[in-house]
């Protein structure tokens, strides 16, 4: 996705964690050919890191990861007054686990085995402040 800046269009900046490093390479590919992954990480701490250091539009984050999960590191780039936009990729799909992310402020929450219908989709309406949850 190409965001207008105040004189030229440039591609959507990425920052993607997996504790999985197969999965994390199947992320970053799904969504290179319409943004620009700026970074990677493979927990939690590690993301948190990156997104505050690096200042991505969109942050895409396994639920469970080592260290931190997607929802605490939202709470935290919440408190670090941070701008990305969390969308969460898991294969968790329990109402209650989706509605907590939601509340703690994630905007995308996409079914792994939707990715490659509905991760492109959740990072667009993130990085415009809107909410996607890929159907259960």
């Amino acid at each position: 996705m190409l965001v207008l800046t105040r004189y030229f269009l440039v591609a959507l900046r990425i920052v993607v964690a997996d504790d999985n490093p197969s999965f994390l390479r199947e992320l970053v590919s799904a969504l290179e050919s319409d943004c620009e992954v700026i970074a990677t990480a493979q927990d939690g701490d590690t993301a948190l890191k990156r997104i505050l250091s690096f200042r991505p539009e969109v942050a895409v984050l396994d639920l469970r990861m080592p260290a931190l999960n997607a929802i605490d590191v939202t709470k935290k780039l919440s408190q670090h007054s941070a701008t990305a936009a969390v969308v969460i990729c898991s294969v968790e799909n329990d109402p209650e686990v989706v509605d907590a992310a939601l509340t703690a402020g994630v905007l995308g929450y996409v079914r792994k085995d939707r990715m490659n219908s509905d991760l492109l989709t959740a990072v667009k309406c993130a990085a415009k402040g809107q909410q996607f949850v890929s159907p259960r």
